[in-house]
Order: C-alpha cells, then sequence, then structure tokens
C-alpha cells in the first residue's frame, strides 16, 4: 500500500511540475506547432529549430530531390531594418545562404514564411538562371514549397490562406504550380522551377550534350595465334 501511494505521489507530482509553453499549451521544450496561436516572440533558437523541422519534414515528403545544400542562416529584423535590406512590405528575404525574418509577426506565420524562404533557396541553388526567373515564377514555387511543409504540419497550419491569396503573383503563381502539379506531376514542378524563366515557356536552352572523351587509336599487336616456331608458308616440314 505504501509503494503504491509512493508511486501516486511520484506521478501527481510530474504532472504538476510538467510545464507548459506559457504562450500556449504546447510543451514548453517542444512548442513548434504551426497550428497553434502561440503569443510569444520568435527568437534565434525557435527559427532556427522550426526551420530544421521544416527541411525534415519537406524531404521525408518529397525525398532528398528537395535539400537545400548549402548552409542556411538566419537573422531576425524589424521591418525598417527588413526595408533596408530590400524588402518593403516583407515578412521575410532570402539572399546568398541568408534567411531574413521579421521579429514582429506571429509564430504560425513565421513557419509559412520560413518554409518560403526554404523554397526561395532551393531554386536559387538549382536554377542556373535564377536572377532571371519571372517573380511569380519565383513567388509561386516558394508559395508552393511552403505549401507542401505546412501540409504535412496538420489540420489548420496556414494551407488554405496560401491557395485562397488573390495576389497575382505570390497567388496567381502558386495555382500556376498547382496546376502543373495536377495535370504533368511533382516532378514537372521541379522541372518548370529549375528551367523555365516565366510562364510563356521562356527557358534556358538545354546544355549542350556531353562530349565522350576520343578513344586512343588501337595498335594491333602482333598475331600471336602462331607460336615462334611456326614455319611459314611455303616451308613447311613436308616440303624440306
Amino acid at each position: 500500500m505504501a509503494r503504491k501511494l509512493i508511486a501516486l505521489w511520484l506521478l501527481l507530482g510530474g504532472l504538476a511540475f510538467a510545464k507548459n509553453c506559457p504562450g500556449c499549451d504546447c510543451p514548453a521544450d517542444d512548442c513548434y506547432t504551426p497550428c497553434c496561436d502561440c503569443t510569444l516572440p520568435v527568437t534565434k533558437a525557435w527559427t532556427e529549430g522550426t526551420l530544421s523541422r521544416i527541411r525534415a519534414r519537406l524531404l521525408g515528403a518529397l525525398g532528398e530531390r528537395l535539400l537545400v545544400k548549402r548552409p542556411l542562416r538566419i537573422r531576425l529584423a524589424n521591418p525598417e531594418q527588413l526595408v533596408s535590406y530590400g524588402g518593403d512590405g516583407v515578412q521575410g528575404l532570402y539572399d546568398e545562404g541568408q534567411i531574413t525574418l521579421c521579429n514582429l509577426i506571429s509564430r504560425r506565420l513565421a513557419v509559412a514564411v520560413l518554409a518560403h524562404e526554404y523554397g526561395h533557396a532551393w531554386q536559387d541553388e538549382n536554377h542556373p538562371g535564377y536572377e532571371r526567373v519571372d517573380n511569380s515564377l519565383r513567388e509561386g514555387f516558394a508559395e508552393w514549397v511552403a505549401l507542401q511543409a505546412l501540409k504535412r504540419f496538420g489540420f489548420g497550419s496556414g494551407g488554405d490562406l496560401l491557395r485562397s491569396n488573390r495576389d497575382p503573383v505570390y497567388g496567381g503563381g502558386l495555382r500556376w504550380f498547382l496546376q502543373v502539379e495536377d495535370n504533368f506531376g511533382r516532378e514537372a514542378v521541379l522541372e518548370q522551377a529549375t528551367t523555365w524563366l516565366d510562364v510563356n515557356g521562356g527557358r534556358l536552352p538545354p546544355p549542350p550534350p556531353r562530349k565522350e572523351p576520343k578513344k586512343k587509336a588501337e595498335t594491333k599487336p602482333d598475331d600471336e595465334s602462331l607460336p615462334d616456331d611456326m614455319p611459314e608458308s611455303g616451308d613447311s616440314p613436308q616440303s624440306r
């Protein structure tokens, strides 16, 4: 009886000491679910952890093809700083391996923005003419990647807001890639994201065919099918 009381006391004590995130109902050490409405501000540690989870979900769903090989750095910035970095009215930026995230947005929104910037990083790494890609193909593909990530975080993560965006660049570009996926499959989405320059079909010319290395001229060795002591024609033993 005493042992049962001690075990019950330990169980209740453990529950009493279990802590939830002060901004939501998530566990204090695991508040990364984008479906929650956490009121805590984004931090560098939370942002890096969330990006790691976004990458894991994308690779788990879409395979290693969507891996960004270069290291990605993250910095937080206020809206004024974002403008000075070249982002007027945006919540995130990507440039040469650097993701800049607005430090005033909610954690729920930050998940979508981080996934969006990850999409930019992947396209930049895999499209030889990324600087020339039309905005609707850039932003549309980044929104497609964000949607793929949010779908893997579960119901209520915000995917419907991306689909219903009426902006012709962000929403229109996303709907373009969703139509490509529906009609031709996911590989066609990735092919367009890495070769096309605009939605009119303009694209980079295919690389020249790979030249095979020249083969060295083969020299015929002496015919070794006859033994060295074989008499030449007309000099057979019988003719001697």
